[in-house]
């Protein structure tokens, strides 16, 4: 593959870009011609891990709407309701988790958003998930509505989410430059067994220096993926149209004279293992 030259800096989403509110993705259409609220997220624990099957409610008015998380932590829900300003309640509730309740407008904006649902204060550690994270950050896994998909142009987009879980600031090499281009990676497992390394491929910088973010204590850096042309797996992956896989992602950092410079986060963390159906066209 050949390199590419970088003509412009490309980054993913700074965590400060956004409002804290205490659940995954939240993105809210509301048509105010027609009457329409359609909210969809992810839900996350403290760990960064999504949390299948919790209760998110919307109401509007008199009117409510029920719905359950998937096992990723995804939900969608929406109404139709009266062309008017009608009051938003968004709940979610899961056993072991504080309660989480956002009211709004259609004229109120909300960010997208990936936060935790915080442990009840007598269930600190919720039901088989102690926290035992030595590093300052945890990482997880979103996935599109197609799972995970590889193709040369135009794959399916989904998200990486670095969480910062400990009490202080941490600064991360931004990704467009040399220093953080290449920190994620993924370990892909198939059926029989056989293991993919996944990762961006090497490429030439015509602009180039350590430029760094900081993600401040209980918040997130949010990386968008495309497995398109630009990343390759080890060794060659098979060309088939849909196969079952075990995924993790991985962040690391070498520790570099720079990383000492700007007091860098340097490591090596994982995220929980994945079953996903990996799609390739």
């Amino acid at each position: 593959m050949q390199p590419r030259a970088k003509t412009a800096a490309r980054k993913s989403v700074p965590a400060h870009a956004y409002a804290f509110i205490c659940v995954g993705i939240i993105v809210v259409f509301s048509i105010g011609c027609d009457g329409g609220t359609y909210i969809k997220g992810v839900v996350l624990d403290s760990d960064a891990a999504p949390i299948a099957n919790a209760e998110v409610k919307l109401t509007v008015g008199s009117s409510t709407k029920e719905v359950k998380t998937s096992d990723y932590g995804i939900f969608a829900i929406g109404m139709t309701h009266s062309p008017f300003n009608p009051e938003r309640r968004l709940e979610i509730t899961k056993p072991g988790y504080k309660p989480y309740e956002k009211r709004f407008h259609t004229r109120e904006y909300l960010n997208t958003v990936f936060v935790n649902l915080e442990p009840a204060p007598e269930s600190a550690n919720p039901p088989d998930k102690p926290h035992t994270s030595t590093t300052p950050f945890s990482l997880a896994v979103v996935p599109s509505r197609a799972g995970i998909t590889m193709a040369q142009k135009n794959p399916d987009e989904f998200y990486i989410v670095l969480t910062n879980v400990s009490k202080q600031p941490q600064s991360v090499w931004e990704d467009w430059n040399s220093w953080g281009y290449q920190a994620i990676s993924f370990e892909l497992v198939t059926e029989d067994g056989k293991k993919y390394i996944i990762s961006r491929a090497p490429e030439g910088f015509d602009k180039n220096f350590p430029s760094t973010y900081t993600v401040a204590p209980g918040e997130h850096q949010v990386f968008a993926i495309r497995l398109d042309k630009w990343w390759e797996t080890h060794p060659s992956l098979p060309k088939i149209s849909e196969i079952p896989v075990t995924l993790k992602a991985i962040y690391e950092v070498s520790p570099t004279p720079e990383a000492a410079q700007f007091r860098v986060w340097t490591g090596h963390l994982e995220s929980h293992n994945y079953n996903f159906t990996l799609r390739q066209w």
